[in-house]
């Protein structure tokens, strides 16, 4: 259990014996400034009713009846306050318990259902761009926050291979396709053709490996062929860059499979025997308003086709019939107005309010000396995430991509990504990383070699470093509950800088025995929790820089 767990329950106790008062929950929670305390507590300002007594009386009587042999001392401050000090031998025993767990430390075994996580899920008509790495990086990350919370994970991407926008993906290609060969090919609507260098790549690759059999077919077959090859290759290019990226998913849905296998027309069939549907001007309608939508939506057009509502809430429909009891889809910003749609198709349905949820990942940025970069040669209208992961490296972009709430916008500063110095705050973190590799090949010993840390007084640096060392648990726990990945970032750059306080003032190679076995275990630990720590957000953590 956690320093803040014990000293909840010991004071809760405390409490119990002075006052027979059975407290609910006390808060404890590390101050800001290390004069107040490792940890503090304002039960007794925020019990005052309870307890009919002045707080600060309370925190005194408190103090006094608190059985707690990890403490060094507790004090009273200000009007009520309760301040603890943890033993030195305490915290080396903690920091033994630390090694003890090695990469297992703050990770909880997975139990229970798992989560259906969904994420990134791009369309197969084109090549990911820097939006979709921003979900993919948030999405993997989550999953492993997720994991190391004890909470299993299931990753699916959901393939987008039906619908109108495929058949006009495929218009594109045969435009560029018959082009080669001088000719022409009629489209449905030229303004809604794809932009962009890989359309003719992708054309081009059709000629080399079919030549002009697609001219010579009937159009609407071969369109339907080439529409096929062309979200292959787009689907091959995704995921060639999901793999740079380390996005790692459990499953490839094919939206097509809903269609073959009836599950649309099933799910709009239990609507209709629901009394959820109606029509209206030849058109299949949702009454959604009636689930907290902001209007009714329609299921099928009067031409007999869908709209891409009904393979959406027929997919989830799907996920919650695999036996997944929750499932969270990761949407770009975009996407805005879709939860509520597919939550009243859910709900309409009868699925459980709680089994659907969905975090919206905001807008990237690329920044170039203050100026927006916009456009890419090879996409037309956006930057491939290829590109970007070409010029600054995959650590680079995972870390800065989660570094910040995925819950707003980010400027994607290019400059700062590739220095190589203490501005750039992933090389910050793996610098301290490998920084403690080499003190332990300096030391000639190997990390998995330290054995009991020996007791001892603490200096100021020491103590914060490991204080900050012990808090990973409730970081992962909390970045889990609360479905964020930028707490690991901002805790992993306050260790770095706990650690290299910790390194600038004291020696670790010391001739004191102790005194470098101590210190050496201060390492070990805090290269421990870094790697683990860059693991959950996908960053290597480097030996050598």
């Amino acid at each position: 259990m956690s320093f803040e767990g014990r000293l909840s329950d010991d004071v809760r106790e405390a409490a119990l014996r002075v006052y027979d008062v059975e407290l609910e929950d006390v808060h404890v929670e590390r101050p800001n400034d290390p004069g107040h305390g490792d940890f503090a507590t304002n039960v007794a300002l925020v019990n005052a009713k309870v307890f009919r007594r002045n707080p600060r009386e309370v925190a005194e009587n408190l103090v006094g009846a608190l059985e707690a042999p990890y403490l060094r001392k507790a004090g009273v401050a200000g009007p009520g306050f309760v301040n603890f000090w943890l033993s030195d031998e305490a915290l080396c025993a903690e920091v033994g318990a630390l090694l003890e767990a090695g990469d297992r430390f703050g990770l909880k075994e997975p139990e229970g259902e798992p989560f259906m996580l969904e994420y990134v899920s791009v369309n197969p008509t084109g090549p990911m761009h820097v939006g979709h790495g921003r979900q993919a990086a948030f999405g993997d990350s989550l999953s492993r926050v997720l994991e190391a919370a004890g909470r299993p994970v299931y990753r699916e991407y959901y393939f987008n291979d039906g619908g109108n926008q495929i058949r006009l993906f495929g218009e594109s290609v045969a435009v560029q396709y018959a082009g080669i060969y001088g000719t022409e090919w009629p489209v449905s609507d030229p303004n809604l053709s794809y932009p962009g260098e890989y359309v003719r790549e992708i054309a081009q690759d059709l000629a080399d490996e079919r030549g002009e059999a697609y001219l010579e077919m009937p159009p609407d077959e071969a369109l339907t062929e080439i529409s096929a090859f062309a979200t292959r290759w787009c689907m091959d290019d995704i995921q060639r860059t999901l793999a740079r990226v380390r996005a790692r998913f459990d499953n490839y849905f094919n939206e097509k499979d809903l269609y073959e296998s009836g599950e649309i027309e099933a799910t709009l069939s239990g609507l209709e025997r629901a009394g959820r549907v109606y029509e209206s001007e030849g058109a299949l309608w949702l009454d959604s308003s009636r689930f907290g939508d902001d209007k009714d939506r329609v299921l099928r057009k009067r031409d007999g086709s869908y709209t891409y509502m009904a393979p959406d809430v027929a997919y989830h429909r799907n996920k919650y019939e695999r036996g997944f009891t929750t499932a969270v889809d990761v949407l770009g910003a975009d996407h805005a107005g879709y939860p509520p749609r597919i939550q009243a198709g859910l709900l309409a349905l009868g699925l459980p309010e709680d089994f659907y949820e969905v975090e919206l990942v905001r807008l990237v940025k690329l920044v170039r000396e203050g100026e927006q970069v916009k456009f890419s040669k090879r996409a037309g209208n956006f930057v491939t995430l290829d590109e970007l992961l070409d010029e600054v490296g995959e650590d680079v972009a995972r870390y800065f991509y989660v570094r910040s709430s995925h819950r707003s916008e980010i400027n994607f500063d290019l400059e700062l990504a590739v220095k190589q110095s203490d501005e750039n705050p992933v090389f910050y973190v793996q610098y301290a990383h490998a920084r403690i590799a080499s003190i332990f090949e300096r030391a000639g010993v190997r990390q998995e070699e330290i054995g009991e840390v020996p007791t001892g007084e603490l200096a100021p640096e020491e103590r914060q470093l490991v204080l900050e060392l012990l808090d990973f648990p409730r970081v992962i726990q909390n970045a889990a509950d609360r479905r964020e990945v930028h707490p690991i970032p901002t805790y992993l750059e306050t260790l770095a800088n706990r650690f290299h306080q910790f390194y600038t003032v004291h020696r670790v190679l010391v001739d004191d025995s102790d005194l470098r076995a101590r210190r050496l275990a201060l390492c070990a630990a805090s290269k421990v929790v870094l790697r683990t720590g860059l693991e959950l957000v996908g960053v290597t953590a480097p030996e050598k820089m």
